[in-house]
């Protein structure tokens, strides 16, 4: 069996790639940290896909999507070689980028950021399919694409198409950064060419999300990436996402409202598990529940705030049929009666019906529910478990994103 630990071990870490990493693996691994009422991946994954697709908590700076197809154009780098290649490529940022943030593989030289950032390069379209087929675009395909043009078979013959085609303007990107005279110590940020390309990719996508609409406050002059949330930021256009970003807000509001409510039972059940004499993960450090007690408490201060400012537009998510396609029927169903008992006015999160609601929640969708069961309660750490507020890959990827794109090199 494959644990959380050996499935991404390979990962090494600066300090803000650690936290983008613990934001990560809290949400997918198996163990501490996890998704208790199993929301995250079909309500706030979904979400965040349609918000800003092509991003992951995974990614730290933007100018590794025009990196990436820049090193497998390079001549002389070869698939066998690709570790080496990037591990000097690595190297090379790190040295020339000392004081950044973000900067992949200043532990771990070899770290493969090309297949880290294959999302991008497929959902931001910079390379795509000749027939169509997604699965057609791969890091070998990529790679041989740049190396297509000219071949021939034995006979002389020219070969048959390639089965994927880059953006002609990222093969004058990727030629572009050899031929500067810094690529031997390139600067992190990307060049204003780059920037200008990936803002045109952003808003050239389908169904207008959020990040088009980023793209085009960027394009004309303004500042984005200074918003603590992407709900916070102006727009006097696009519609759609300015729909879609109020959705996700409210989306955001309840979901974290049932998250703080199980960590508010946790609590509880952890203190009467702990007055019974029994043994408990979270007592090997010394104050653990009330260490826990004091971060959920700001929480809870933070979330009185945000709920009487937003409760007047949680109307709607009372209703089944306002979550879809998010979540499925037992999850819409689960969280429609969060968002009713927040308009009745029943916002105690310590409270009995609170407790009941989410441990029942719990204990029908999670295979070890710690709030029914004090053998998996005793293997908790006394670690919040998804306790924030949900941003949608915000401050972990795109508010970063957005700063890069703001803040072009030459």
């Amino acid at each position: 069996m494959t644990t959380a630990a050996s499935r991404w071990e390979w990962l090494d870490f600066d300090e803000d790639e650690s936290r983008q990493i613990r934001d990560f693996l809290s949400q997918q691994a198996e163990g501490e940290g996890v998704d208790p009422l199993r929301i995250g991946a079909s309500v706030r994954d979904r979400m965040a896909d349609t918000l800003f697709p092509g991003t992951s908590t995974q990614y730290t700076r933007l100018r590794y999507v025009i990196l990436a197809p820049a090193l497998l154009s390079k001549r002389g780098v070869t698939l066998e070689g690709l570790e080496g290649s990037q591990a000097a490529l690595n190297t090379a940022i790190d040295l020339a980028n000392r004081s950044e943030k973000g900067v992949i593989g200043r532990r771990k030289r070899e770290r493969d950021f090309v297949r880290l950032y294959w999302t991008a390069i497929g959902e931001w379209k910079l390379l795509t399919s000749v027939g169509g087929d997604r699965r057609d675009v791969t890091v070998e395909n990529g790679w041989e694409a740049f190396r297509f043009s000219g071949r021939a078979d034995e006979d002389g013959s020219p070969l048959s198409e390639a089965r994927v085609r880059w953006d002609p303007k990222v093969v004058k990107l990727a030629g572009d950064f050899w031929k500067r005279k810094d690529s031997k110590s390139p600067n992190i940020q990307c060049t204003k060419a780059e920037v200008d390309y990936l803002l045109d990719r952003w808003l050239a996508l389908a169904k207008e999300p959020a990040l088009a609409a980023l793209a085009s406050q960027v394009k004309a002059g303004r500042v984005v990436s200074k918003a603590a949330y992407p709900w916070d930021v102006a727009m006097t256009d696009h519609a759609r996402a300015r729909d879609d970003l109020q959705r996700a807000k409210a989306i955001s509001m309840v979901c974290w409202t049932a998250q703080l409510a199980y960590n508010c039972a946790l609590v509880g059940r952890a203190r009467k598990l702990e007055a019974d004499s029994a043994e408990a993960a979270w007592q090997k450090k010394a104050g653990q529940l009330d260490a826990m007690q004091e971060k959920l408490d700001k929480l809870l201060g933070d979330w009185q705030k945000a709920v009487v400012a937003e409760l007047s537009d949680l109307g709607p998510w009372t209703k089944e049929e306002t979550w879809e396609p998010l979540g499925d029927r037992s999850a819409r169903r689960f969280l429609a009666a969060c968002a009713q008992r927040l308009v009745d006015g029943k916002r105690d999160l310590t409270s009995r019906n609170w407790a009941d609601s989410v441990r029942k929640r719990e204990n029908s969708v999670n295979p070890a529910p710690k709030l029914a069961h004090a053998t998996h309660l005793a293997t908790w750490s006394g670690t919040p478990e998804m306790a924030n507020r949900w941003d949608f890959r915000w401050k972990a990827c795109v508010k970063a994103f957005m700063f890069d794109a703001e803040n072009p090199h030459g």
